[in-house]
C-alpha cells in the first residue's frame, strides 16, 4: 500500500519538511548506508521519524527502537502498521528467549546478582570482610561491567570501571584485586541462572550480546535517543546491523545526561565511528522561542530558532511566589528531588493538583516508613522521623567517612526523611493516621512507575532535570538557577579551576541545556531569595577582572553565569503581549493633539 492510501486514522497530514528534515528524508529514500541524525531539542524529531517510516517499503521488516515503553507506545500509535516499535530491552528479551535452548520463560529478578554474589563470597572470600558489604560491591560492579562490556578477567579494566562509577571497595587496596577476581565467576553464575529463566534488566541485553545470540532480522532499524546508548546497547544494535539492517540513529549529544548509566556525550561519535554513518543535522528548534534558543546556544552553538518563532518570555521570580504562580500544565524542574516534594505538598494543600516524577523516591520513602512504623502511626511520628534522620546520618558518617559514596548516601537519606516528614504533615496531626494511608499518599504524589515518567500527567508536573528530558510545557519553572554549576569552592575561583575542566563538566553542561529547552513559551527562573541571580552575575563580572580569569571563560560556572546575566537582561524586557478578550488600546495621538 502506498502511504497516500492509508486509512484516515493513519493518513499523514499535510507536511512541509524543513530543509534539514528534507535532507534526512532524501537520505533514507535515495541514499545508502547508515546515518546519525543530530536532532536538537524541539527539532521535530518524532515527526521526522514518522515520515521516515512512511518511506519504508512494506515488504521489508523495519523496527524503531526506543528506551522506554511509553515512547515506544507513542511511536507505535503514529507509525504505519508494517513498522514495528519496541524497546531495546524488549527486543533483547525476545532474542534471549529464542536463543537460550530450554528456556521456557523469563522471570525478572533485580536482586539476582546480589544473591549470587553473597553465595560466592561465602564460598570463596569469607575472610575478606563482612559478606553483605562484599556482595553488594560485587553486584554493583557486575552491573557496570556489563554496561561497559568490560573484560572481567582483566584486573586493570575491572578497576577502571570501579573508579569511573565511584565504586568504593569495602576492603583495603591490597585485598581489592582478590575481591574483583570473583567477578568472572559471578558473571558465569549469572549466565547459568539465566538459562533457568532468572534475569535482571541488564541481562536482557547483555546476554544476547555476550552469548552472540542471533537477533531478529530487519531491513531497516531506527534508534531513538541514540545519545543514551551505552557500550552494551550499542553492541546489541550493531548485531542488528550485522544481520543486514540499514540503520538511522537519532539523538542529540547535548542531551546525553545519563553518564551514570553508561552513556555520555561521545555515544553518538562512537556510533558514527562503528558504522561509518553519515552525520545529518536537525538544528532548527520548533519548540523553543527565540530568547530561549539564545540562552541554549551557549551550550549548543549550532541550534537555531524556527523561522518566524515567537520571541518568548524569560522571567525571574522568588520561591515564595511559586505556589501562587504554578498552574496545571506547568513543568517545575530542580536539580534534586528534595525541594520538589515540599513544593508538591504545598501545591496540593492549596488545591492545585501536582505530582513529583521519580521512581527512585516513592520506594525509599515507603520503605523508610515501614522500618519506623507498623500499622497506626504514633502521635509523635514527626519526632520519630527527625530522631531517626539524625541517627542515620551519624551512622552513615561513621561507616563511610573515607568513602566517596558518603555525600550521595547522606543526600538520599535526607531526601527520604524530608519527604516522609512532609507526607506526615499532609496527613495532618491530631487525628488517627495509618501506615497504609501514608503509603497510598506517597504513591499518589510520587510517581512510582519509571514508564510513567514520560507519560502525560495532569496538574503541575514536578521533576528533576534528568527526568524532564523528553517533556515540554508552555511554561517551565527552573528552581534555584543561581546554585547550578557552582564554583569548585562555592565562591571565588580555586587554584584548580585554572586546570583543564573535569570530564563530567560537559555532562553537567548537557543537564543545563536540557533545562533551558523544555519551555514552549515562558521560562521562569525561580530564585531561592530575591536578587540571588543578580548577586551571582555580579560576582562573576567582578571575577572577570581578576588576573588569569581569561583561562576560566569556557569553564562551566562562567558559561552558566553568562547565561544568567543574559536571562536577567531578557527579564527586564518582557515579551510583547496581546490583550485577550479586551478591546485593543487606541494608537497614540500625534504630539500636537496631546498638547490639549
Amino acid at each position: 500500500m502506498h502511504p497516500a492510501e492509508h486509512t484516515p486514522a493513519t493518513a499523514p497530514r499535510a507536511y512541509a519538511p524543513s530543509p534539514h528534515q528534507a535532507r534526512v528524508l532524501a537520505f533514507v529514500e535515495q541514499g545508502t548506508g547508515h546515518a546519525v541524525v543530530e536532532a536538537t531539542a524541539g527539532s521535530g524529531k518524532t515527526t521526522t521519524l514518522v515520515q521516515v517510516a512512511r518511506l519504508l517499503p512494506e515488504h521489508e521488516p523495519a523496527c524503531f527502537l526506543a528506551f522506554n515503553r511509553a515512547t515506544a507506545a507513542e511511536l507505535r500509535a503514529r507509525l504505519p502498521p508494517h513498522v514495528e516499535a519496541t524497546t531495546i530491552h524488549a527486543l533483547g528479551r525476545a532474542t534471549l528467549l529464542r536463543g537460550l535452548a530450554g528456556a521456557r520463560g523469563v522471570t525478572p529478578d533485580e536482586g539476582k546478582y546480589r544473591a549470587l554474589a553473597l553465595a560466592l563470597v561465602r564460598e570463596r572470600a569469607a575472610g575478606l570482610g563482612e559478606a553483605a558489604a562484599l556482595a553488594g560491591h560485587l553486584a554493583r560492579l557486575a552491573g557496570f561491567a556489563r554496561l561497559e562490556l568490560t573484560d572481567a578477567r582483566d584486573p586493570s579494566a575491572v578497576q577502571a570501571v570501579a573508579e569511573r562509577y565511584g565504586l568504593e571497595s569495602p576492603v583495603t587496596a591490597a585485598l581489592t584485586p582478590a575481591l574483583h577476581g570473583l567477578l568472572p565467576a559471578l558473571l558465569e553464575r549469572g549466565t547459568a541462572a539465566a538459562r533457568a529463566g532468572r534475569v535482571d534488566f541488564t541481562d536482557m541485553v547483555y546476554l544476547p550480546v555476550a552469548l552472540r545470540l542471533a537477533p531478529p532480522r530487519f531491513g531497516f532499524v531506527c534508534v531513538d535517543e541514540a545519545q543514551d546508548l551505552s557500550p552494551l546497547t550499542l553492541a546489541f544494535v550493531l548485531r542488528l546491523v550485522e544481520g543486514g539492517a540499514r540503520a538511522v540513529f537519532v539523538g542529540d549529544p547535548r542531551q546525553a545526561i545519563y553518564a551514570f548509566a553508561g552513556a555520555d556525550r561521545r555515544s553518538l561519535a562512537r556510533v558514527a565511528a562503528a558504522t561509518g554513518a553519515s552525520v545529518l543535522p536537525l538544528s532548527v528548534s520548533f519548540r523553543c522561542p527565540t530568547r530561549h534558543v539564545a540562552l541554549a546556544r551557549r551550550f549548543s552553538p549550532a541550534m537555531e530558532p524556527a523561522p518566524g518563532a515567537a520571541l518568548g518570555s524569560v522571567r525571574l521570580a522568588p520561591l515564595g511566589r511559586l505556589p501562587r504562580l504554578a498552574r496545571p500544565g506547568d513543568l517545575v524542574m530542580c536539580r534534586v528531588n528534595g525541594p520538589l516534594v515540599e513544593l508538591c505538598l504545598r501545591l496540593t494543600a492549596a488545591g492545585t493538583p501536582a505530582r513529583v516524577l521519580g521512581a527512585d523516591l516513592a520506594g525509599p520513602v515507603v520503605a523508610l516508613a515501614r522500618r519506623l512504623f507498623a500499622g497506626r502511626l504514633p502521635p509523635d511520628a514527626e519526632a520519630v522521623v527527625a530522631r531517626h534522620a539524625e541517627a542515620e546520618a551519624r551512622s552513615l558518617e561513621q561507616r563511610l567517612l573515607t568513602s566517596a559514596a558518603l555525600g550521595e548516601a547522606l543526600r538520599r537519606s535526607r531526601e527520604a526523611h524530608q519527604a516522609l516528614a512532609l507526607l506526615l504533615a499532609k496527613l495532618g496531626a491530631g487525628r488517627p493516621r495509618r501506615l497504609d494511608d501514608l503509603e497510598r499518599l506517597a504513591r499518589t504524589l510520587l510517581v512510582d512507575d519509571p514508564e510513567a515518567d514520560a507519560a502525560p500527567t495532569p496538574g503541575v508536573v514536578l521533576s528533576t532535570i534528568h527526568k524532564a528530558k523528553g517533556r515540554e510545557a508552555e511554561r517551565v519553572f527552573l528552581l534555584f538557577p543561581e546554585e547550578l554549576a557552582p564554583r569548585p569552592d562555592g565562591g571565588a575561583p580555586a587554584a584548580a579551576a585554572l586546570a583543564e575542566p573535569p570530564l563530567d563538566e560537559e555532562a553537567e553542561a548537557n543537564v543545563l541545556f536540557v533545562a533551558l529547552t523544555r519551555a514552549k513559551r515562558e521560562l521562569v527562573l525561580v530564585e531561592r531569595h530575591p536578587g540571588a541571580v543578580a548577586a551571582r552575575v555580579a560576582a562573576h563580572r567582578a571575577q572577570r577582572t581578576r588576573p588569569g580569569a581569561a583561562h576560566e571563560r569556557e569553564r562551566l560556572p562562567a558559561r552558566w553565569s553568562e547565561v544568567l546575566g543574559l536571562a536577567a537582561l531578557m527579564a527586564r524586557s518582557p515579551e510583547p503581549r496581546l490583550a485577550v478578550g479586551r478591546r485593543r488600546a487606541a494608537p497614540p495621538r500625534p504630539r500636537s493633539d496631546r498638547r490639549r
